[in-house]
């Protein structure tokens, strides 16, 4: 299942970037529901070391079927390990989280993540995507190392 996540979020990640402009131009999808904050607290557990050059990078989705046609709502960057990532004016009633280390220092946010890249997919116990809430009063915490790597 792992496997098949990583080539999803790869492919995805590719087709989001291929698009002209190569920029990531999202609006918030609007529901019924009332648009609220997701906080992420992203600790990044390799070897590497989060910093200015070697960021982390959070993309927001409304589908957990992370892959080809997938798009990201939003997407923000983060220079310090253990940091929060906050999206303001999510809407929808869930939405779902990948995330990546720029292990080389060469990611723009117009691009994927290069190939070897550190990545993770907040996981439930069942190994789907696990959904989070916007508004939601605490912070979503995910933690990933090394073992997943873009393809």
């Amino acid at each position: 299942m792992k496997n098949a996540l990583t080539v999803a979020l790869a492919v995805l990640l590719t087709a989001v970037f291929a698009q002209p402009g190569g920029r990531l131009n999202a609006a918030p999808i609007a529901t019924h529901v009332t648009a609220g904050a997701v906080k992420v607290t992203v600790t990044y557990k390799g070897k590497g070391t989060v910093d200015s050059s070697h960021k982390l990078w959070v993309w927001l989705f409304d589908t957990p079927n992370i892959g080809p046609g997938a798009m990201p709502i939003d997407q923000l960057s983060l220079d310090k390990n253990g940091a929060d990532a906050v999206f303001e004016n999510v809407a929808g009633d869930k939405v779902y989280i990948a995330v990546a280390f720029d292990e080389s220092g060469s990611m723009m946010g117009d691009a994927p993540p290069p190939a070897g890249s550190p990545i993770a997919i907040l996981m439930g116990k069942d190994g789907a995507p696990s959904p989070v809430t916007p508004g939601a009063k605490t912070a979503t915490v995910l933690n990933f190392d090394d073992t997943q790597r873009m393809p």
